[in-house]
């Protein structure tokens, strides 16, 4: 990885070379690393390191953009050339804004050394530590173990320099049977938090306990989804009804409903990336100081996520969640925290005469934006609850359903936060484990 100094040195040669025009130099470097197994066996090994550059220039209400993944002195130059030349050709843009002045950021210390220098042989350890447990219980394993570390950094003609570096270690495995499954993940910036013990005793219980599958009946359905499952429908409400685009442009579900009651009394969402469970940095692509914003409070909304197009047209400020521009897909939450309630997963568990405990879900599709309809299937352990104890486990089904739905529909959330990823990425979801009632499955699956 750059260190700040070199990627400094970088955006002052662009800036050089760009005298004239209004420049912002965006700035990245990574280093990562990956040990795939599958079949209780390693079965790929990779790392990677590298940085890459991307120029915006802005003159006479006209912007030329241009990347590079070559850091040298003659890549960089290339790089301003082709901007140049782009911002010569392109139209006009009304709604090309001036790059801001310098900015004051709040820390948040994310970034651990052992976790971009945990070697090859210590990921292998590792995951044969999970092997051979997996072994003894008659299970094959599959599954990834990461670790890497980011810097990014900001500058522009007008003395702007934000920079930030974070890591991350992830090790996620699946637990296989002939004909059940079980899944289970950690992730942290300190890989030394990784908790392989845990992962793969939760991952093996899972698939223990849900061989011999049943079948239920589609319907609706008293679940209880674990956190990974919340994480999942979760992401397309973020994207959905967050963005402040989508809000100006009358496409999210709760445009012009500021203030108003629109999900259960026991919901409150927050993007907030100085918690510290979530992967946040202190400014967005623009250099814009992130804050924390308050999305949903006790059921009623409170506002959505803003650049500063977006922020403008709503009469609002930057909330400090640019994406790189241009950008014509909007401003998004990527640090949400939905608040903790009063019970636990095992009280819920508990608390439901007949139900379903769903571990994680499985290719989500929204089918309406508007009621943020969605369809999928659950995956990795599906279980039957049954006077408040687990009785079996069940073959996967197939939902679709209306996250206002379920929403408004929670009965209980625990009260520890747990970190999550998703299938389809999009930054670290906060969330507890929740009990919601009305939830439809409309098919079985075959497995």
């Amino acid at each position: 990885m750059f260190t700040e100094s070199e990627l400094r040195a970088m955006a002052d040669q662009a800036l050089n070379l760009a005298v004239g025009y209004e420049t912002e130099i965006l700035l990245s470097s990574a280093e990562g690393a990956l040990t795939r197994f599958g079949e209780s066996r390693i079965t790929q090994n990779v790392s990677q390191g590298g940085g890459g550059m991307s120029a915006r220039l802005l003159r006479a209400g006209k912007m030329g953009k241009a990347s590079t993944g070559n850091l040298t002195a003659d890549g960089i130059a290339r790089c301003i050339a082709t901007a140049k030349a782009a911002q010569e050709v392109s139209a006009v843009d009304k709604d090309l804004l001036p790059l801001i002045e310098p900015q004051t950021y709040q820390s948040k210390p994310n970034f651990f050394d052992a976790t971009v220098e945990f070697s090859p042989e210590a990921r292998a350890d590792g995951i044969a530590q999970a092997v051979d447990f997996f072994q003894k219980e008659g299970l094959e394993g599959a599954g990834i173990f990461s670790n890497g570390g980011n810097g990014f950094a900001i500058a522009n003609s007008n003395g702007l320099w934000a920079f930030h570096r974070k890591t991350n270690a992830a090790f996620s495995i699946s637990a296989m049977s002939q004909d059940s499954s079980g899944w289970c993940e950690d992730t942290d910036p300190d890989i030394a938090k990784i908790d392989i013990s845990r992962v793969a005793q939760t991952a093996a219980r899972k698939a223990l306990d849900s061989r011999n599958p049943s079948s239920i009946e589609p319907g609706a359905w008293t679940v209880v989804f674990e956190p990974a499952a919340v994480a999942d429908f979760m992401l397309f409400l973020i994207w959905e009804s967050f963005n402040g685009k989508a809000f100006v442009e009358s496409r999210s579900p709760f445009t012009g409903k500021i203030g108003q009651k629109v999900l259960g009394d026991n919901i409150t969402i927050v993007d907030d990336p100085y918690h510290p469970l979530t992967p946040g940095i202190p400014f967005d692509y623009e250099g814009m100081p992130r804050r924390a914003v308050p999305l949903i409070e006790k059921g009623v909304f409170k506002g959505v996520v803003h650049d500063r197009n977006t922020g403008a047209k709503a009469s609002a400020a930057s909330t400090g969640h640019a994406l790189p521009q241009p950008d014509t897909n909007g401003p998004i939450p990527l640090n949400v925290i939905i608040s903790p309630g009063e019970s636990s997963l095992d009280e819920m568990i508990s608390s439901t005469g007949k139900g379903v405990l769903v571990t994680r879900l499985h290719y989500c599709n929204i089918l309406d934006p508007m009621k943020v309809t969605l369809t999928g299937m659950t995956r990795d352990g599906l279980f039957l609850i049954e006077n408040g104890r687990i009785s079996k486990g069940l073959k996967n089904m197939r939902f679709t359903e209306s996250v206002l739905h379920i929403l408004n529909n929670v009965e209980a959330l625990s009260r520890q936060l747990y970190k999550t990823e998703t299938f389809w990425g999009g930054g670290g979801t906060v969330t507890p484990a929740m009990k919601v009632n009305d939830f439809h499955f409309t098919s079985q699956t075959e497995n």
